[in-house]
């Protein structure tokens, strides 16, 4: 699944209830940038670091368990021709915010020491960031956010088989993080000195593989 904030993958299983309705679950797990992420090169180090971006305080992921609905509009007449179905899903989103951690490079008497550190805007300068630190780093700090999403589109099946699916996927989806009372504040602290939000727009395509069993 690729969508205008991140990209992610999909799995569904669907059953049929008549000739052209299925109906079943689904998840997905996604990431979701915030609009004003920009990835820079390292100032210490232009070559040899990984890029990073600057402000950003912690990575969105999303891991998506819905329940909904395959309805088909047009049925392929022959082999070799497309059936067209509109998907609707909707369900729990469980959002997790991943801190981020760089790798700063300070100096001590004329020696320079590279230490994996979380990043605090208050203390880290642009100047000090040698670059962003393996993904896994800090990843026991990553703090849950209880959603939901709602997710619609169009499904456009080309396989030949009429036990295969081989499909495109296109539509909308939005998350929505609300303020449960667990939290200070309702808006994901994804930017640091940038408006973040709690609702979040995509627009996606998907390719999906399949099979059909009697």
């Amino acid at each position: 699944m690729f969508h205008t904030k991140g990209y992610g993958v999909n799995f569904r299983y669907l059953k049929f209830k008549d000739g052209f309705s299925k109906f079943g679950f689904e998840y997905d797990l996604v990431s979701i940038r915030h609009p004003k992420e920009v990835k820079f090169p390292s100032q210490v180090y232009f070559n040899a670091s990984r890029g990073f971006v600057y402000g950003k305080l912690n990575g969105l992921y999303s891991l998506r368990v819905g329940y909904g609905r395959d309805k088909i509009l047009i049925d392929k007449t022959d082999q070799g021709s497309i059936s067209i179905s509109w998907a609707t899903f909707g369900g729990a989103s469980f959002g997790f915010l991943k801190p981020v951690y760089l790798e700063i490079l300070t100096e001590t008497q004329g020696i320079q020491i590279l230490s994996t550190e979380r990043y605090d805007p208050q203390v880290h300068d642009y100047a000090q960031i040698y670059g962003q630190a393996p993904f896994f780093q800090g990843i026991e700090n990553t703090a849950l956010r209880l959603g939901v999403y709602l997710k619609s589109g169009f499904v456009f099946d080309y396989n030949w088989s009429d036990e295969k699916i081989t499909s495109l996927e296109i539509g909308a989806v939005v998350d929505y993080f609300p303020q449960l009372g667990l939290y200070s504040d309702e808006k994901l602290p994804i930017m640091y000195q940038a408006e973040n939000y709690n609702l979040w727009l995509q627009f996606y395509v998907t390719i999906n593989f399949g099979k059909k069993w009697n």
